[in-house]
């Protein structure tokens, strides 16, 4: 509204300056045309605009903070220390003994007489002497002769004792053997003993920090768009023409082409 206001104007103004015969010599009214005019359409005028555009909104989030929790060896009591009865066993060895196994003894014999065969000659009868009368041949003498007849004796066998009969003693020695046996050497007893208690380590976790939370605000994610946007509608103005004529809303043709508008921009 502003730009038609201007342009209504300036054509007063032309008109008061005795440009109406110019315009009507133009466009057909006597006389020459000093300075011409033509009504065009003007464009719209468009602009670059930056505006705020939320990405993301603001938010808040809570964050959990986890305890902080270190393992500690710590000595612990696995078993008290107490008192107790141990058994001591008794301590046996071994012994070498010689034992009788059977005692001495005597036992007898009796034993035959021995005896032996003995070849003896025995007189059967003893020598002796005798008269023999003795005649000679054919009768022939007589003869008284001492004849001496020896022993008569003969071999006879018989059994002479060597070694009379007799009663002999044997001796049976006693018989003897090596055996081991047990000996104790100290006896079983009973003695009271004391057991030491018995520690150990357990690893156990300790917390250090216990754990928190805590609520954490996110701002807005804003971006910058720029557009374009019509800033004025176009509308239409006076443009200046050198030579030639073209219609009332039409564009000039020739000449030195068109002049810049008169309320152009």
């Amino acid at each position: 509204m502003r730009i038609l206001n201007v342009a209504a104007g300036a054509v007063i103004t032309l008109a008061a300056a005795g440009a109406a015969p110019a315009f009507a010599g133009h466009w057909g009214c006597g006389g020459h045309a000093v300075e011409c005019y033509e009504k065009v359409r003007l464009p719209d005028v468009y602009a670059t605009q930056a505006r705020s555009v939320v990405v993301r909104p603001g938010y808040s989030q809570v964050v959990h903070t986890p305890p902080v929790v270190i393992n500690r060896a710590e000595k612990v009591l696995v078993s008290p220390g107490r008192w107790h009865e141990q058994h001591v066993p008794a301590v046996v060895g071994t012994r070498t003994e010689r034992v009788l196994v059977s005692p001495a003894s005597r036992s007898y014999e009796t034993l035959p007489a021995v005896t032996r065969q003995v070849h003896e000659t025995v007189v059967v009868a003893p020598g002796h002497t005798s008269w023999q009368h003795r005649r000679g041949f054919l009768d022939h003498g007589e003869k008284l002769c001492k004849v001496h007849h020896p022993a008569v004796t003969r071999t006879v066998t018989r059994d002479v004792v060597v070694q009379p009969a007799r009663r002999v003693a044997h001796e049976t020695p006693a018989v003897y053997r090596t055996v081991e046996r047990p000996v104790v050497i100290q006896p079983a007893s009973t003695r009271r003993v004391y057991e030491a208690p018995m520690y150990g380590h357990v690893v156990r976790p300790v917390v250090i920090s216990p754990g928190s939370q805590h609520v954490v605000s996110h701002a807005p994610v804003v971006a910058t768009v720029r557009e374009t946007v019509k800033v004025r509608d176009g509308g239409y103005g006076w443009s200046r023409s050198s030579g030639g004529h073209s219609g009332l809303f039409g564009h000039h043709h020739g000449g030195h082409g068109r002049g810049r508008g008169l309320f152009d921009h």
